[in-house]
């Protein structure tokens, strides 16, 4: 790869992180419920991104876009069972879980694509389970509603993301960006209105301030943050991409100590280095 474009790429993933990292602060300072929160930003992604498709000259066939839907699925259950945790456990614990990542998308690539798991790697994930158990049990002292449940919910979150990771590295080989993120956000946000409706949601009776956060979790972490990644997944390993997430973490940390004023315990901190020590070993592994 060309220098000028690898310059391209690490900005345009230093955007990615940034933006997704701030996701989870936004979302604590978003009265709504959790559902009612991905709808809005999917739905909202999807709008913002509609124009784009309207005038994009290479359109697809409607039969082709289908090979969107399971990328949708994984998506809408990734959002749903992380942004549930938010309500359980503390940003940290649920930001650090979530993005355990790069354990996982090997995992799936061995399983999928028959690409085999290194000693090296099953070192990474016995360090980086140990510090999601201490992460667990810090969690159970602080003044978080159910940590345990929520330190689950994240990390299942990781997995539902994982699968996304794993196979959109493929079909990103077949179709550009904009058709892409369109299908994908409209697909996903069609499966969360579904959801929404079923159980029951509150999905207009807000005050605006509300609503200005709608368009600010879809606008920032969504459309400025997922694009990013989804853009540079034609072009990186999805064990690479996985690997900048790790940044997450640390930004919603940061931003959760000052915004919030949620503190991290030590063991909090010495369970999330260790997750970030094994989700580097392991990535070193797989880039």
């Amino acid at each position: 790869m060309e220098g000028e474009n690898k310059v391209k790429l690490i900005l345009i993933l230093v955007i990615g992180v940034i933006s997704v990292g701030v996701s989870s602060i936004l979302i604590r300072l978003t009265d709504a419920e959790p559902i009612v929160i991905a709808t809005y930003r999917l739905t909202l992604s999807a709008l913002l991104v509609a124009p784009l498709y309207i005038f994009y000259q290479k359109k697809i066939p409607f039969k082709e876009s289908i090979a969107f839907v399971p990328l949708a699925v994984f998506l809408s259950t990734h959002f749903i069972l992380w942004i549930y945790s938010l309500k359980f456990t503390t940003v940290a614990s649920s930001t650090v879980l979530v993005t355990t990542n790069p354990i996982f998308v090997p995992i799936f690539g061995y399983l999928f694509y028959k690409k085999v798991v290194k000693k090296e790697l099953l070192l990474g994930i016995a360090i980086a389970i140990s510090g999601s158990i201490l992460i667990g049990l810090s969690s159970k002292g602080s003044m978080a509603k159910a940590p345990l449940l929520g330190d689950i919910l994240a990390l299942l979150g990781a997995i539902a993301v994982s699968l996304y990771l794993t196979f959109t590295n493929r079909i990103r080989q077949k179709f550009e960006l904009i058709p892409f993120i369109f299908f994908t956000y409209s697909y996903t946000a069609i499966i969360l209105i579904i959801v929404s409706v079923i159980t029951r949601q509150n999905n207009f009776h807000y005050p605006m301030h509300t609503f200005f956060m709608f368009f600010l979790v879809a606008f920032i972490p969504q459309i400025l943050g997922h694009t990013a990644y989804n853009y540079s997944l034609k072009y990186l390993d999805p064990s690479f991409i996985a690997v900048t997430i790790l940044g997450e973490p640390v930004i919603a940390t940061i931003g959760a100590y000052f915004i919030l004023n949620e503190i991290p315990s030590l063991l909090e901190i010495i369970g999330a280095v260790l997750i970030l020590t094994g989700i580097y070993i392991s990535a070193r592994v797989e880039v």
